[in-house]
């Protein structure tokens, strides 16, 4: 990691409060599979339980937007991070009265601060590293989210199996109180929160639109992330459909170690390789590879042929994801990236949405090697005309060799 940010204070207590509230989502999200699966019999209530959270997210969305750039950026995260510690305290009220309707109220807290929680942390990035250390940041923090994402499904599956809920949701609070007392020690300068007259202002969600229509390489960037979530938001069907193809249970847990070691092992060097280059031509040329790896899984048969897809996949999203959003914070302005972040979060939940169903009807009704090579199609037209678009109007957006900055 840069000397840098290994010195700056408040980014490092930025990931590592994102290491806390990433895997307390996935270990809440295993908990509460293990409490729904005493006290809900019916998959589709389970589904319908946790997409209900998720849905009431995308209608807070808007209004977290408006206070990530209204309002001061460490007391939002404070504010949320008090909250969400409401949601293993409701836990034990749904355990202790085996209450399917206290649980539903838990998930729709946790899932309501993480709403407002992560834009705002997107929207800080830019006040607290250097514009030249964006790249370097972000890979870091979505390495971090990675880390939190396997860890958190891995020791949230032991602890339900060793330990009872009430435990694990004791333990989750612990840790999102110790969330709490470190965004206490963050500093993120004010001039983050835009300038004086405009936080007076009445500011709309709907002021960033004409941006994003207006700035090629957003929405080139917007679109091309759309794409890839298409597969994202099936991810968890299409490995166990590999899984159930092959008759190997083992390899669900092969396909998760290897992308998710693929992304961290390929991640530490995305800064180091992409350099001052052009994001927007660097991420449009990735899609290129996300497609070679859709096109590599429709050899669903073949263990050999998966795996090394799903390698490759991992390799493509370590550089995209960290690119894409390093473009985003150079060309959005700070007095609107937290509505833009919002915003931004608020479509992948309903892209997810939407890609959850279509991959389970294009499993049913295509097959997983259709659908594969249909994704891998989508994905290469889609790299293809952006790309061609982004050379035609010259789009151009580098990370800067210095950009200061206020540092924590």
């Amino acid at each position: 990691m840069d000397h840098s940010l290994l010195r700056n204070r408040t980014f490092m207590y930025m990931m590592i409060g994102e290491a806390i509230q990433g895997g307390g989502i996935w270990t809440s999200i295993i908990a509460n599979l293990q409490f729904m699966q005493n006290h809900v019999p019916s998959d589709l209530g389970k589904s319908l339980i946790l997409m209900c959270g998720l849905f009431l997210g995308v209608l807070i969305s808007p209004q977290a937007g408006v206070w990530a750039d209204r309002y001061d950026k460490k007391k939002i995260l404070f504010i949320s991070g008090l909250v969400r510690c409401l949601a293993p305290i409701v836990m034990f009220a749904a355990i202790r009265f085996e209450s399917v309707a206290l649980m539903l109220l838990s998930v729709v807290i946790m899932q309501l601060a993480a709403t407002v929680y992560m834009p705002t942390v997107q929207a800080a990035l830019p006040a607290v590293v250097p514009a030249s250390k964006l790249l370097k940041a972000n890979s870091i923090n979505f390495n971090v989210t990675t880390i939190a994402r396997i860890g958190g499904t891995a020791i949230a599956g032991i602890l339900v199996v060793v330990m009872n809920l009430y435990t694990v949701y004791a333990m989750s609070l612990v840790f999102y109180a110790f969330l709490v007392l470190l965004i206490t020690r963050l500093n993120i300068p004010k001039h983050a929160e835009g300038s004086p007259g405009k936080k007076q202002e009445k500011i709309k969600f709907s002021e960033m639109f004409p941006l994003i229509r207006q700035e090629t390489s957003i929405l080139i960037a917007l679109i091309n992330s759309g794409v890839i979530t298409l597969f994202l938001g099936g991810f968890n069907l299409l490995v166990l459909k590999f899984s159930q193809i092959q008759h190997k249970p083992e390899l669900m847990g092969w396909i998760y170690s290897i992308e998710g070691s693929s992304i961290l092992v390929v991640g530490l060097f995305a800064k180091r390789l992409i350099g001052t280059r052009n994001l927007v031509i660097s991420s449009t040329l990735f899609m290129l590879l996300f497609a070679l790896a859709f096109a590599g899984m429709s050899f669903s048969e073949n263990s050999y042929a998966v795996l090394s897809s799903f390698v490759l996949f991992g390799c493509a999203v370590a550089f995209f994801f960290p690119m894409v959003s390093t473009l985003f914070q150079i060309k959005v302005p700070r007095e609107t990236q937290g509505r833009f972040f919002s915003f931004r979060g608020m479509l992948d939940r309903v892209m997810f949405q939407v890609a959850l169903l279509a991959t389970g009807a294009c499993l049913d009704w295509l097959g997983i090697s259709a659908f594969m090579v249909i994704l891998a199609i989508v994905t290469i037209l889609s790299g293809l005309v952006t790309l061609l678009v982004a050379k035609r109007k010259g789009v151009d957006v580098r990370q800067p060799f210095v950009g200061e900055t206020a540092k924590g």
